[in-house]
């Protein structure tokens, strides 16, 4: 009789996982996603680090929207002697932005070291507000490491992702890119978390 009931209590757990699990994911993509209200500013910073050039999509989109006159690339090596930022920077030239507006950081090689390299640019450049793009899903972790160092510099930021994004919070557990891209953000936060950021 004990056996029986331990088992229909496992059974009913189970059932309970299986059909709550999807409401609990979705929110676990979602949570990963800022998007602050657009405004103004002096710069849009581009964060290197996706393989689909969504990140300079919506940089060029932005710019020519007329919401900053100056775009950053910030990214460091990506393949031999190409860095992220000499990659965005052909994209957003080839698209008709002048290479006038661009300035580029190409030594980062992480979210950390993006925010860390770029502060002496914004000061170089007296930058007082900044709108930084990236993919959707690394918009919480990247917010939390550019306020850290922006907000004692005076620097405004708008964090804004991608709009026509390959990352979908809905059902990401069922494809492989999205899956591996937010257990990738979940441990990293948790790295971040413990360096202080």
């Amino acid at each position: 009789m004990k056996k029986s009931r331990v088992f229909l209590a496992i059974l009913v757990l189970l059932l309970i996982i299986y059909f709550f699990a999807p409401y609990w994911l979705n929110y676990l993509g979602k949570r990963l996603v800022i998007q602050d209200k657009l405004a103004k500013a002096d710069i849009i910073i581009i964060l290197g680090g996706d393989n689909n050039g969504e990140r300079a999509e919506q940089g060029i989109a932005l710019y020519r929207a007329g919401y900053a006159p100056k775009l950053l690339m910030s990214g460091g090596p990506l393949a031999w002697r190409l860095t992220y930022a000499e990659w965005m920077k052909k994209q957003v030239v080839e698209s008709g932005i002048p290479a006038a507006a661009i300035i580029l950081q190409d030594k980062s090689r992480s979210t950390i070291e993006d925010a860390k390299f770029t502060l002496p640019l914004l000061k170089q450049y007296n930058i007082k507000s900044v709108i930084l793009v990236t993919s959707p899903m690394h918009t919480r972790r990247a917010k939390r490491v550019f306020t850290r160092l922006l907000k004692p510099a005076n620097i405004g930021l708008i964090v804004y992702p991608a709009q026509k994004s390959g990352f979908n919070p809905d059902r990401w557990w069922t494809r492989h890119e999205d899956l591996s891209s937010v257990v990738w953000e979940y441990v990293s936060s948790v790295l971040y978390f413990v360096k202080g950021y």
